[in-house]
């Protein structure tokens, strides 16, 4: 089992709730603590089995769980093979008046280009770490940008969050019909770390721009040429091209799917972009993807929202980018 996590966070620099508050240690921004208690938790989500945190820290929200490696603790044991299931992952679930809270962004972060979730669920602020082995010690973090809770008004608001695991599961040992040997996924359903959490956050005045992608196209001439740029031992052909939407600065936001060996990205997009203010910046970043290492940077864009409100089309040129096409319609605050 291999539960993804689905989200792409965004780290930052200091302290930001309804006004910029900043907490300084030896000059540089950390995380201010955020005071909580505990409604419900099992037996064994205990101080010597878990450490857990919530802190904040310019708009983000950080949630941290640590698993300690777990001595004299009742894994679950395949009833088949009667092996051991040391693998689990862990989910959280934020919750407001007592209802799960809902947000497009769980969408927005989903970065599986080849499945898109239309269930009424995927609106769900609930997310779910990657699969760990709880013999070894584990330093789990979710982090949550203010503006994911923009269906709340702004202002101070009690939220509660579930922290739970429910299935083991690990890779057994079996033998095949022609005698050889393989593996097979085996699954328990054992909740037996689990917790509830209430604490207060303030949120900020949130804005909400529509960005509506026109296309793009890459520079073709003596500075640069995306002829073979994806070169493989059976093909030498155009990039895989998608762009991505970064906010803040450098912080993945969102991203397109992307088209195969061209030079030209010519698929409309559009996104809800949530800042903070009416003024805001927006970065924008055209790359290449590859399945084998880490995808390519063509490009890459950062500028004031306001100019690109200005007239009704843009048209951006920069890095290995020809053109860039996009419209913005003006922000409107959503949280009253």
């Amino acid at each position: 089992m291999k539960i993804k996590l689905k989200i792409l966070f965004c780290f930052f620099c200091t302290v930001c709730l309804n006004s910029c508050e900043y907490h300084q240690y030896n000059g540089a921004a950390i995380p201010k603590p955020v005071n909580y208690s505990v409604l419900q938790k099992s037996a064994f989500f205990n101080e010597k089995n878990i450490s857990f945190s919530i802190d904040s820290l310019n708009n983000v929200l950080y949630v941290n769980l640590t698993v300690n490696d777990l001595k004299n603790f009742p894994f679950p044991v395949d009833r088949k093979s009667k092996d051991t299931l040391f693998k689990t992952a862990f989910n959280f679930v934020f919750y407001c008046d007592n209802k799960i809270i809902v947000s497009d962004y769980p969408v927005m972060k989903n970065t599986f280009r080849y499945f898109i979730d239309t269930l009424a669920s995927a609106n769900n602020m609930s997310f779910s770490t990657d699969t760990v082995d709880l013999r070894n010690s584990n330093d789990l973090q979710i982090q949550i940008p203010f503006y994911a809770f923009h269906n709340l008004n702004r202002g101070k608001h009690v939220i509660e969050l579930a922290v739970s695991q429910t299935l083991f599961t690990d890779e057994v040992s079996v033998v095949n019909t022609d005698n050889s040997k393989g593996y097979r996924h085996a699954y328990e359903n054992k909740p037996l770390l689990n917790a509830r959490v209430r604490f207060e956050i303030v949120v900020p005045p949130i804005y909400k721009s529509t960005i509506y992608g026109l296309g793009l196209e890459l520079k073709d001439d003596s500075t640069f040429s995306p002829a073979g740029m994806d070169n493989t031992i059976w093909k030498s052909s155009y990039p895989d091209i998608y762009w991505a939407i970064l906010y803040p600065e450098h912080e993945f936001y969102v991203q397109t799917s992307f088209e195969a060996s061209t030079a030209k990205y010519c698929a409309h997009d559009t996104f809800n972009l949530y800042h903070y203010y009416i003024n805001d910046s927006v970065g924008l970043g055209v790359y290449d993807h590859d399945n084998f290492s880490r995808d390519d940077g063509l490009g890459y864009w950062w500028g004031s929202l306001n100019n690109l409100k200005k007239t009704e089309y843009k048209r951006l040129k920069f890095g290995y980018v020809h053109h860039f096409d996009l419209k913005v319609k003006e922000g409107k605050m959503v949280n009253w």
